[in-house]
């Protein structure tokens, strides 16, 4: 008991050191969980799946995926695919097919394989999984088209792949039967996937009525969708095997496109519950693996895994591109990522015995070569789509980008002023007159409400890093900042301060949902209005020297200059602007940026921002 409990503790730390280490040095954590495996489990015997789980490591895999699969749809709003549409549906409808094909012959004629298992192996390899590709796409911060392709053909493929691996090997276990009929098994097929599907959709709808409806308190919302997941996760594999995969997706994207309460809630629990799943299904299924296994694949076993890189996958990119919008640059980026993931690997750990039970000798060579690729794709993928969507252009830049709320006349002046300091800056008002200024100095703008659902589709909110809300209502502000504080995190989103320490408890704000204070606590959106009308204006500056630094603490103290914030000269950790006053100015470097807004000198006049 007390082993099996150590065992916990060190697949927790594992799991909790490669996502920090996968953030703090801005790689995919994916890499860190295989490296971390192959750590605890082969070489330091730190961590033993087969002790730990035992035989309940492959069923809690199986809803393990399942549950990640479904976090993964209830973000697969058909509104976000309006620019990507026919692109999706390539990959889908065509890329899957010919992926199968292409896979399936060389797996035959280059691997070797005995046809069946050829077979069986290409539909298997149809995923490109999920539990890669989200934070793969994270990381990498691509523009959107490439980014909803790719995360649409994870969520879509892999539980197909899934699932016609399963049937292919039904199929050829049953066809020599005497009274086996084609017609009548793949009829049945059929029949029974448009039944899960429908049952997924007819759910979904449900779930959603009982929740707008309020038949299940706040409280228990998110806890009560996990329950239901997993029991109909069940009940579709019941009816056909594997296919509780395909289920658990139609009902995250039923559920994705109907308006229910609490929804965004709901994705932060179960994205929380899907990181913790991926981080120790990864890391359990790695420390299982016996590197000996990988010393089993030939010659012929290597040219496959590179026929499937560089032959296969750009192959059907190229055809599936056919017809759509996608521009080169587009199908060279998502004719290289496609890294494989969980699912691969348990259904072969599942396939690879039950087809050398059945008589393919070569059964055995699925697993290793599954594993191979697993970890071929994770570690090429995972490294090299940053870089290479950086040198197409296909990647938001690795600089600051602003997003200021709240269209006032010395909002618009300070994004003109970090404009010249070459940072991205975006002001969104749902007032079309108060962005005139912004438009007319060149300054882009979003012009509609950005607490709305549509903003989140027509706008690219992951190029920005930081967040200012700046209109004169205090608890709108907060309430900004506590909506993008998942994405953003919450230390970068700024707001004025809302004076109420004398104010009794009951009506203050409270502290859980507000910003981090813009430039210091003192200051608010009046306070800097008047300035402004009184002449002040925002300014970068140069940290410079001690005289320098003097110069600033006396006009500081004088009360004709307020320090803003500061721009670092090196990226410290995620970010080199900082929206807020600096503890001391003694700690900035020479080379480091004051933002600071101060009275405008008759001799250095700069054209106002009305």
């Amino acid at each position: 008991m007390h082993d099996h409990i150590v065992q916990i503790a060190w697949v927790a730390f594992f799991a909790l050191l490669a996502q920090w280490l996968g953030w703090r040095i801005k790689t995919p954590a994916i890499v860190f969980f295989l490296l971390f495996g192959f750590l605890s489990g082969p070489i330091l015997g730190l961590v033993r799946p087969d002790e730990l789980m035992g035989e309940l490591l492959q069923p809690l895999t199986a809803i393990a995926v399942g549950i990640i699969l479904f976090e993964g749809s209830l973000n697969l709003n058909f509104r976000e695919i309006i620019k990507s549409r026919a692109a999706i549906r390539h990959f889908v409808l065509v890329g899957a097919p010919v992926a199968w094909v292409l896979t399936a012959l060389c797996a035959y004629y280059v691997a070797g394989l005995s046809l069946e298992v050829s077979v069986i192996f290409g539909a298997l390899l149809i995923v490109t999984g999920p539990t890669v590709i989200m934070p793969l796409l994270k990381n990498a911060r691509l523009v959107d088209r490439p980014a909803s392709i790719l995360k649409w053909e994870g969520l879509i493929n892999d539980p197909i792949g899934a699932v016609l691996a399963v049937l292919c090997y039904e199929y050829f276990m049953l066809h020599d039967s005497v009274d086996f009929g084609a017609t009548g098994f793949f009829f049945a097929i059929i029949i029974k996937v448009v039944l899960i599907s429908f049952l997924s959709f007819v759910t979904g709808r449900a779930i959603g009525t009982i929740f707008n409806r309020g038949l299940i308190p706040e409280y228990m919302k998110s806890a009560a969708l996990l329950s239901m997941v997993v029991v109909f996760y069940v009940i579709c594999d019941e009816i056909l095997h594997e296919s509780g995969l395909i289920g658990v997706t139609v009902l995250g994207i039923t559920l994705a496109n109907m308006s229910i309460t609490s929804l965004d809630e709901i994705k932060k629990f179960k994205e929380t519950v899907s990181l913790m799943l991926v981080s120790g299904i990864f890391i359990l299924l790695t420390a299982q693996i016996d590197p000996a296994i990988l010393l089993n694949i030939d010659i012929r076993g290597v040219l496959f895994i590179a026929a499937l890189l560089f032959v296969i996958r750009p192959v059907t990119v190229l055809l599936s591109s056919i017809g759509t919008e996608m521009t080169w640059k587009e199908v060279i980026l998502t004719g290289w990522i496609a890294p494989r993931g969980i699912v691969c690997a348990a259904i072969a750990g599942v396939m690879g015995p039950l087809l050398l039970t059945a008589g393919f000798e070569d059964g055995e060579q699925i697993l290793p070569l599954a594993f191979a690729i697993v970890l071929v794709t994770v570690f090429l993928h995972g490294l090299s789509a940053k870089p290479i969507a950086k040198f197409l252009g296909l990647s938001h830049p690795e600089r600051d980008a602003l997003l200021i709320v709240g269209a006032s006349s010395w909002a618009i002046q300070l994004a003109e002023c970090l404009k010249s300091r070459d940072m991205d800056v975006l002001v969104a008002d749902k007032n079309w007159y108060a962005l005139k200024s912004a438009r007319l100095n060149n300054i882009p703008i979003y012009y509609g409400e950005i607490l709305s659902e549509e903003t989140e589709y027509n706008m690219e909110l992951t190029k920005f890093n930081v967040l200012l809300s700046v209109t004169n209502n205090p608890a709108y502000n907060s309430l900004v900042c506590n909506a993008y504080a998942h994405d953003f995190s919450r230390e970068s989103t700024y707001q004025f301060m809302p004076h109420e320490e004398d104010e009794h408890e009951r009506r203050q704000i409270t502290e859980t949902i507000r910003g981090e204070a813009f430039g210091s606590h003192e200051l608010d959106y009046w306070i800097i209005s008047n300035l402004y009308n009184k002449g002040w204006r925002f300014k970068i500056t140069r940290v410079g020297n001690a005289e320098n630094l003097d110069s600033i603490e006396s006009g500081i103290k004088n009360e004709q200059m307020k320090v803003m914030g500061y721009v670092r000269s090196s990226n410290t950790l995620k970010r080199k602007l900082h929206l807020s006053k600096p503890k001391s100015l003694r700690d900035l470097k020479e080379e480091d940026l004051l933002l600071i807004y101060q009275i405008r000198s008759p001799q250095n006049e700069e054209p106002s921002a009305e």
